[in-house]
């Protein structure tokens, strides 16, 4: 089982805290990378100006030219479900889009774009593609806009696209409360742990007042004492349609995740920064096993300017209620069905 330290950054900013210090302290050359440069707006600059070109190339209906604008492990996940992953698979589904749909055009609106740390950035906003009703120029065309949020990561010296999700305009009319989003997660609420012979991880659930948001605390024991602990917090943004979650620990770290779900797993984006400053990413993976059971796992991880390797998986079981209103039980519910 793994150990208490890397399930806590896996629940909060999806980074093994014990992996990375071990690797830093068996390499000689793996230095601290340098603190964020002052002159940020050049690499905002440089983001938006990616934006243009990545419109210029989609309005010329140009494949190629619009995947050599993301990275080799590139991912879009589309407004009606369907997701490809790696530059390639990209340029076949904008090469099937052009070819089914000619003369279709797209006009970006960068609505807030942040960057985090010195080599990551998230972006979000609107696209609106308009399509010819007909082939003649001067005929009618309709338009249809959906909302986005895109990651982009430097390599080499330059900013590439490396996510993006597609997101429907929501209807103010027909829009759900806070709650009633979050009651697809309510499976969440309740005692969650994970233990070993020297370490224990304790999580909890609920909601919060006015059941809006759902949060979770976390306490790890490590040989009997308490080493950390954490909350989070998980709402729904009503701009972008899905869910969004912000995490704290007691060391002085935190992070922001954004949901999307895939069938039984949902995988969250996560981006933050550890006590000193440094920037961390992951790509978190939470899989509902059944009623009783769940499954962290952690891919994609970055510490600065250095990757780290995927986390070891962690199954987390409920703890069942105590008998007869005796106080909690101590032992988890290692049969759940």
């Amino acid at each position: 089982m793994r150990s208490a330290f890397a399930l806590i950054v896996l629940c909060l900013l999806g980074h093994d805290r014990v992996a990375a210090q071990s690797t830093a302290s068996s390499s000689q050359t793996d230095e601290r990378p340098a603190k964020r440069p002052a002159h940020e707006s050049v690499d905002e600059s440089a983001i938006r100006a990616l934006v243009v070109e990545f419109t210029r190339a989609f309005n010329a209906g140009d494949p190629k030219a619009v995947a050599a604008l993301f990275t080799d492990q590139a991912r879009i996940a589309t407004e009606g479900g369907k997701t490809v992953e790696g530059r390639s698979a990209v340029e076949k589904l904008f090469a099937a889009s052009f070819e089914a749909t000619p003369g279709q055009t797209i006009a970006v609106k960068t609505e807030s774009l942040r960057l985090l740390g010195t080599e990551a950035a998230l972006e979000e906003g609107t696209a609106t593609i308009t399509v010819p009703t007909t082939q003649d120029a001067n005929a009618d065309s309709r338009a249809e806009t959906s909302r986005y949020s895109a990651a982009y990561v430097k390599k080499d010296g330059k900013w590439l696209q490396d996510s993006i999700h597609d997101y429907p305009m929501i209807d103010a009319s027909a829009e759900k409360t806070a709650h009633d989003h979050l009651k697809e997660l309510e499976w969440l609420v309740g005692e969650w742990m994970d233990e070993d012979d020297n370490a224990e991880v304790h999580t909890s659930c609920d909601w919060s007042d006015g059941r809006s948001y759902l949060l979770r605390n976390y306490k790890v024991k490590v040989q009997g004492r308490v080493e950390s602990s954490g909350v989070h917090r998980i709402g729904w943004d009503p701009r972008f349609n899905q869910f969004r979650s912000w995490a704290f620990d007691s060391e002085g770290g935190f992070s922001e995740g954004l949901w999307s779900r895939d069938g039984d797993r949902w995988i969250i984006k996560t981006t933050g920064v550890l006590k000193d400053g440094r920037a961390v990413s992951a790509t978190n993976v939470l899989t509902r096993l059944n009623r009783d059971a769940l499954r962290w796992g952690s891919i994609d991880r970055t510490l600065g300017n250095n990757a780290l390797p995927d986390a070891e998986d962690a199954v987390l079981v409920r703890r069942p209620p105590a008998p007869h209103g005796d106080g909690p039980s101590t032992q988890p519910a290692r049969n759940p069905q």
